[in-house]
């Protein structure tokens, strides 16, 4: 089966910009950023970024989680994600496995 979608990343900066683009177009920025002996402008997908400013490059999963902590979820360790206040019963449905 082929897949359509395309895997997104985060480049998330100082200021909570996110830049979102597709993995294989980051690739190059990866490999340059460790290299780089100072600071400086890089284009990404029309943007002009100052790299001093990059927070990190983080995957779709990484950055929805996020979100849904600062939304005050919380995720149980079976996996699961719960509303604030919510209580886990995962611990009941295992045992019945």
């Amino acid at each position: 089966m082929n897949e359509l979608a395309k895997k997104l990343m985060c480049i998330l900066m100082r200021g909570g910009v996110e830049i979102w683009t597709e993995e294989k177009r980051i690739e190059t920025l990866k490999e340059t950023l460790p290299r780089l002996k100072e600071h400086k402008f890089v284009g990404i997908d029309n943007e002009l970024v100052n790299t001093a400013d990059i927070i990190g490059i983080f995957s779709a999963q990484t950055m929805e989680d996020k979100t849904r902590r600062k939304n005050g979820m919380w995720k149980c360790r079976w996996g699961y994600w719960h509303n604030k206040g919510e209580t886990c019963a995962h611990n009941e449905l295992e045992r019945f496995k």
